[in-house]
């Protein structure tokens, strides 16, 4: 057996309990009974993210009346967390490591909090925020029942290829309520631009899950599923949401085969990917294509489909309350079609959009330069913590591509947040997604951190050893050489 292998050594990790011997080494035991209850928690709260309360009723998840504010969706919450109570008590160690190693996260939503002081609507913003919580306790305790990352990407894949072959169902039996008055797919959404989101989650999914397999006839199937979904993003008329899913797709590639191969055969994809954008610049160059074109080609118009009028209006909005914002969840949505600011009425339609279509403007006008601040920074510690992850040994043959999954997942939100309100919106699927997957991901990172320094102390033990045994034996004796053999003269 190998000198440094978690056997010989007899490293366990550091969170809580005996270790379990298997493919993915040794791990915390969880009983039964809690291993069950964390599995049927998150997959009721995956499928809820991209489902909702009322599918194929045209009101989405996202829509902040039939969310954060709707009793259904306070149920589901308040559930959840009753659910995820048990487990946090008996694994409360566990989930305070983790908690104490998201405090950037946890910053935020404090401020988040602290600004129902100021609101103008105090108990929405108070509700609204708790919503963040109730997800956050909820997520930490499932990932204190030791569910892999592995295992999370697999329930992703098989609910997202749920739920989009229910929109195909839905398109093809219910047109009218799956198709939209422009032709665009919405599915059981209720709306183009949250069915865009759901495809672009699964095409993404999928593409990972599909590295899972050597090339054989599973992974070219499931390659296959992937890109029909990505054909979807387009169906639902989301041409940034195509976009986005390239990006990030062929980001995370590329830097997961630097990590896997190493830095030059990483080096070579990186060149070539740098060479074949070139190539595509050039061709459009050549044929005459403006940068305007492919602009209108991209976003419909130079506006960002109508992004940009409402983005001069929301930043009339901010300078108002510029350091300390309105407060979390207290200016869209919260007067019927309108806002309490009569925002609505003065600038049409602009103002019943619900929100500020920028994620980091909605924050801004929200919590202020201060909780945008605070959320920026938080936003990069989940990167960083993706990033991280992604560079470790892995110990499972399906970790790199769960690994990679949840850094594309991470990347998604935050250019995702360029274009729409995603980011810590307690009622947007991929917000729900992101706060599921961050504290797993930060427990096995946590783990894996702490085997390497395991792994490191034996090392250097090993090492010292020889040193240490030669400084302890005695001296060798020296020989004493023989008295020289007295002859007595000849006579």
């Amino acid at each position: 057996m190998a000198p440094n292998s978690d056997a010989a050594t007899g490293w366990r990790p550091p969170l809580a309990g005996p270790p379990r011997l298997g493919t993915i080494g040794p791990v915390p035991q969880s009983g039964w009974l809690a291993g069950a209850l964390g599995r049927f928690l998150l997959f009721f709260l995956l499928a809820f993210a991209l489902i909702g309360t009322r599918p194929f009723s045209g009101t989405d998840v996202d829509s902040a009346s039939s969310a954060s504010d709707g009793s259904l969706n306070q149920i589901v919450w308040l559930g959840s967390i009753l659910l995820a109570g048990p487990l946090l008590l008996a694994r409360a160690r566990m989930a305070f490591a983790i908690a104490r190693n998201a405090w950037p996260l946890l910053l935020v939503m404090a401020w988040a909090t602290a600004t129902a002081l100021w609101s103008p609507l105090p108990d929405l913003t108070v509700r609204r925020v708790a919503v963040l919580w109730l997800m956050y306790g909820a997520a930490l305790g499932i990932a204190v029942v030791e569910i892999p990352l592995w295992e999370f990407h697999r329930y992703a894949m098989l609910i997202t290829g749920i739920v989009m072959g229910a929109d195909v169902l839905g398109a093809l039996g219910i047109p009218s309520h799956a198709i939209n008055n422009e032709g665009q797919l919405v599915g059981m959404h209720g709306h183009k631009n949250t069915a865009g989101q759901v495809a672009v989650m699964a095409a993404i999914c999928w593409y990972f899950f599909a590295f899972r397999y050597q090339w054989t006839l599973n992974r070219l199937l499931i390659l296959a599923a992937s890109a029909f979904f990505y054909l979807l993003i387009l169906a639902t008329g989301s041409k940034t949401g195509s976009a986005l899913a390239f990006l990030v797709m062929g980001w995370c590639t590329l830097w997961a085969v630097t990590v896997r191969k190493g830095a030059a055969v990483g080096a070579i994809c990186w060149i070539g990917f740098g060479l074949a954008a070139a190539g595509v610049t050039g061709i459009l160059m050549g044929s005459g294509v403006t940068a305007t074109e492919v602009g209108t080609a991209l976003f419909g118009d130079l506006t960002f489909t109508g992004r940009l009028p409402l983005w001069e209006v929301i930043w009339d909005q901010i300078q108002q309350h510029y350091w300390l914002g309105y407060g979390f969840g207290a200016f869209w949505d919260v007067n019927g079609l309108d806002n309490s600011f009569g925002l609505a009425r003065s600038v049409g339609w602009l103002g019943v959009v619900g929100q500020a279509h920028n994620g980091y403007l909605d924050l801004f006008l929200q919590i202020g330069l201060v909780g945008l601040g605070l959320a920026l920074f938080s936003l990069l510690w989940c990167i960083r913590l993706g990033h991280r992850l992604l560079q470790q040994t892995p110990r499972h043959p399906f970790d790199i591509p769960a690994r990679a999954f949840g850094y594309a997942m991470i990347l998604s939100i935050a250019l995702y947040n360029l274009l729409e309100s995603s980011y810590l919106r307690p009622h947007h699927l991929q917000a729900i997604w992101l706060f599921l997957i961050l504290p797993i991901m930060q427990r096995e990172l946590m783990e894996a951190l702490a085997r390497a320094r395991h792994e490191k102390a034996v090392r250097e033990a090993a090492n010292r050893e020889p040193i240490r045994r030669a400084r302890h034996q005695p001296p060798p004796r020296r020989a004493v050489p023989a008295a020289p053999e007295r002859r007595e003269p000849h006579l």
